[in-house]
């Protein structure tokens, strides 16, 4: 996988979190949940402001890191750190309730975790071959 794709798929993913971060503000999207303060993203996840800000930060974390070639690698590196945190956040009981966290948070948790994991530690650095000029 070379620096561009790596790029790209972080680039997408973050423009995934920035979505989800702002779908968790419309109340058609994301309706009450039972808890005051909180909703149901999709009729799955729970989130909250501090939920939803969380996502919003953290994409445009990612944004940068895809359209900052230099740097695309340390922010996968620290986000899929940050995505373990709140992985096993989910499984302590006064952060999953000051972040919402259920069990399917808890599920993408870890899945972004090991998607960011994969492209800051894994992924190939491979440059991408310089195209010929015409």
């Amino acid at each position: 996988m070379d620096r561009g794709t790596v790029q790209k798929v972080t680039l997408a993913f973050g423009v995934i979190y920035l979505i989800v971060g702002i779908a968790g503000f419309i109340p058609g999207i994301a309706p009450p949940a039972d808890e005051p303060g909180e909703r149901v993203l999709l009729g799955l996840f729970e989130v909250n402001a501090l939920h939803n800000i969380a996502h919003l930060v953290l994409g445009a974390l990612l944004v940068i890191g895809g359209l900052a070639e230099g740097y695309v690698y340390t922010v996968n590196r620290v986000l899929a750190v940050v995505f373990l945190l709140l992985f096993i956040a989910g499984f302590i009981p006064a952060f999953a309730n000051l972040l919402a966290i259920n069990a399917a948070d808890t599920i993408l948790h870890l899945l972004s975790a090991l998607l960011t994991g994969y492209l800051g530690f894994i992924a190939p650095r491979q440059v991408a071959p310089a195209r010929p000029r015409a």
